[in-house]
């Protein structure tokens, strides 16, 4: 495999794992689980990074687990891109942002738990996580784009024409209606 199938293989892996890790900081926020891990890295101050797996400790558990692994793939990728994707700037552009994204993802996780779920804080925490996503969904659609089977090339083609037939046009003008008069046969009853 060259380096490019790997790079465009490890943005796909790590797609999937910043999709899996917002469902599970969904899971986290829903299930009220966000302080049973009260510190941070670790889940409690005795410093050992795997708790005991009970009740809301492993819903926030997986979470951090799923972030982990998701750092460690968008480091994979960015060192990919590093090596083997040197003479595509935006590649190796949008991949060294993701990685410093994911860093600030995780010092913000932290900060979220460090300021006992604040409102704010937290609502930040998703909104870099959203960000976060759509880089790498941008980054895999271009990695991947040459490897679009050309059927699927020229559908898309077709469907961004302005004069596709296969899309509904909007009508010219709208189509302006006389009002009745008061009194008319044309009012519904009891108007």
């Amino acid at each position: 495999m060259r380096g490019h199938d790997w790079f465009r293989y490890s943005v796909l892996a790590a797609l999937i794992l910043t999709y899996t890790t917002i469902l599970l900081g969904g899971n986290v926020a829903a299930s009220n689980s966000g302080l049973a891990c009260p510190n941070w890295p670790t889940c409690f101050a005795n410093g050992s990074l795997f708790p005991t797996l009970t009740g809301g400790v492993v819903i926030e558990w997986s979470h951090r687990l799923s972030a982990f692994v998701l750092g460690m793939s968008v480091a994979i990728f960015t060192a990919l891109a590093l090596v083997y994707e040197r003479n595509r700037p935006a590649l190796l552009k949008i991949s060294v942002v993701s990685a410093v994204l994911v860093l600030a993802q995780a010092f913000l996780g932290g900060l979220v738990v460090d300021s006992n779920l604040a409102v704010l804080v937290v609502i930040a925490h998703l909104g870099m996580a959203t960000i976060l996503f759509g880089l790498i969904l941008t980054l895999a659609i271009l990695a991947n784009l040459s490897h679009v089977p050309p059927r699927w090339r020229a559908w898309i083609r077709r469907a961004a024409e302005p004069d596709s037939p296969r899309l509904p046009r909007p009508p010219a003008e709208p189509v302006a209606r006389p009002k009745p008069e008061r009194g008319s046969a044309d009012l519904p009853r009891g108007s």
